[in-house]
C-alpha cells in the first residue's frame, strides 16, 4: 500500500472529534492495510491518538489604515471590474459557395465557417440547415455532413451566447447533386 493511502487512511481516523482515543492497525492476509476503532484482528496494534478537543484559534484582524490620496486613486480603479465586451462576431462561409452545386453520390457535405475573433468561453455555433438546427451547438466552424438529400438546401450559422443569437452569417443555398440509382 501507497504512503499516500496510508496518509490518508490516516489522516481520515484523526480528522475530526472521535469517542475513542486509541486506533488499531493491522494487515490482512492479502497484504492491505486496515485502520479500526476496534482490534478486528489478532494481529492488530494499537495506535494513540492524540486529544483533539481544542478549538482552532480565532484569527486575527489587523486594523484597517486609511489610504493615503495617491492610493485612493489606485484603490477606485482596481474596485471596479473592468468589463470589456467582445467586439461583434462576423461569421462568413469559406465552404460551400453561395449556390454552389456540389456532386456527390455518397451525400457529403463539408461546411467550413470564418469567424473574425475567436470564441469566448460562453459562445457556440449552430448549424442551421433547412431552416432548423443540425446537431449540437459547437466551437468549431467546421461541420462534415453525411447522407445529404439531393436538391437545393438552404444553409447559415447562428452564433449563440447563453442560448440566445448573438450573430448570424448570410444565407447560402447550395445544390446537392447525386446519382439515382433506377430499379431495374
Amino acid at each position: 500500500m501507497t504512503i499516500f493511502l496510508r496518509s490518508v487512511l490516516l489522516g481520515l481516523l484523526l480528522s475530526g472529534y472521535c469517542q475513542a482515543q486509541t486506533a488499531y492497525t493491522w494487515v490482512d492476509e492479502k497484504g492491505v492495510l486496515h485502520f479500526s476503532d476496534s482490534p478486528e484482528s489478532p494481529n492488530a496494534t494499537s495506535l494513540e491518538l492524540p486529544e483533539h478537543q481544542q478549538a482552532a484559534p480565532a484569527p486575527e484582524l489587523l486594523p484597517e489604515t486609511p489610504p493615503t490620496s495617491a492610493d485612493s486613486s489606485q484603490q477606485a480603479q482596481t474596485d471596479k471590474p473592468t468589463k470589456v465586451a467582445p467586439k461583434p462576431l462576423d461569421i462568413s462561409f469559406l465552404q460551400p459557395m453561395h449556390d454552389q452545386a456540389i456532386r456527390s453520390n455518397s451525400g457529403k457535405l463539408t461546411i467550413q465557417a470564418q469567424l473574425n475573433r475567436d470564441l469566448s468561453i460562453t459562445e457556440h455555433l449552430q448549424l442551421m440547415f433547412d431552416g432548423k438546427p443540425y446537431g449540437a451547438p459547437q466551437i468549431e466552424p467546421l461541420w462534415q455532413l453525411k447522407n445529404v438529400d439531393r436538391g437545393s438546401h438552404v444553409i447559415a450559422i447562428q452564433a449563440i451566447r447563453d442560448g440566445k443569437q448573438i450573430a448570424l452569417s448570410p444565407t447560402i443555398t447550395v445544390h446537392v447533386q447525386r446519382a439515382k440509382v433506377k430499379p431495374v
